[in-house]
């Protein structure tokens, strides 16, 4: 008997299983947009609470009471102030110099705030600038830079004392600082820098100056304790108080019966003699 053929069935097992396949992959990418689609919408959420909360200021006074519980167990930790170390004061009051610092004794070292205490001491009369840090557990540092007397200056016949910049310093007398050296005039205190490293360079010369008289605002004439003037150049103060100093080593010129050294123009000396007083004929010097 012949047997009998059987139908094939259509497609084949392989096509079957790709498209069981493709349907569980659509399936689980349907599935990861809809968690993803939760996750956001639950972010957005937690934004939106968020928000709300700061609006109202709930999570500022939670973080406010945070950081005090943290201050405070810090403190119970030691972790307070037990000193404030001062270096640089010289003419700074200590009682104005704690008021602006202003840290209490015992007080939470965290609680102190090192800028806002620079800031206050920079206010005070002496105070250049100033320093301030905390240093765990229990000691603030102050360090100081203050205002250092360079010279005095006279203006319309009144008296200032200057720093080494020319600036004023309202605070100090002149007459207690007699020892400084005198500058006389209009910019004298801006342009005193230069002439007083100059002159330190000859403390023989310098020591002999009585003062410094700003001329036009474009140079120096010293007026020294001998009753001698000076005249010095608008440019290379130095090359001319060098010049003078070989003059004095070598010609005592300084101690001479003059009234005026010159030295305005480079390379080249003019001197002149003492006058006579007109009533006695005997020269002034």
């Amino acid at each position: 008997m012949r047997k009998k053929k059987t139908q094939s069935l259509r497609g084949s097992v392989t096509q079957n299983g790709i498209s069981v396949r493709m349907r569980a992959r659509d399936e689980d990418w349907r599935g990861f947009i809809a968690r993803l689609g939760i996750l956001a919408g639950g972010f957005a959420l937690l934004v939106g609470i968020a928000l709300w909360l700061w609006r109202v200021g709930w999570l500022q006074e939670q973080g406010q009471r945070i950081s005090a519980w943290t201050i405070a167990m810090t403190q119970k930790a030691h972790f307070a102030i037990s000193d404030v170390a001062v270096e640089g004061r010289q003419r700074t009051g200590i009682a104005a110099l704690d008021d602006a610092v202003g840290a209490k004794r015992g007080a939470p070292i965290l609680a102190f705030d090192p800028e806002a205490a620079a800031a206050r001491i920079q206010k005070l009369p002496w105070v250049s600038s100033a320093i301030v840090e905390r240093r765990l557990p229990g000691t603030i540092d102050v360090v100081l830079t203050e205002h250092q007397p360079a010279a005095r200056w006279q203006r319309d016949e009144r008296f200032y004392v200057i720093d080494s910049g020319g600036e004023l310093l309202p605070q100090a007398k002149a007459a207690d600082f007699p020892s400084l050296p005198l500058v006389v005039g209009t910019g004298a205190n801006s342009a005193a820098h230069d002439l007083l490293i100059s002159l330190g360079s000859y403390p023989a010369i310098e020591t002999m100056v009585h003062s410094a008289v700003r001329v036009g605002e474009r140079r120096w004439d010293l007026h020294m304790a001998n009753k001698i003037v000076v005249r010095l150049p608008e440019g290379d103060v130095g090359d001319a108080l060098r010049r003078l100093s070989i003059l004095a080593n070598q010609y005592d010129i300084l101690n001479r019966n003059v009234d005026v050294i010159d030295l305005r123009v480079p390379g080249r000396l003019i001197v002149e003699p003492a006058t006579a007083d007109p009533t006695t004929g005997v020269n002034k010097k």
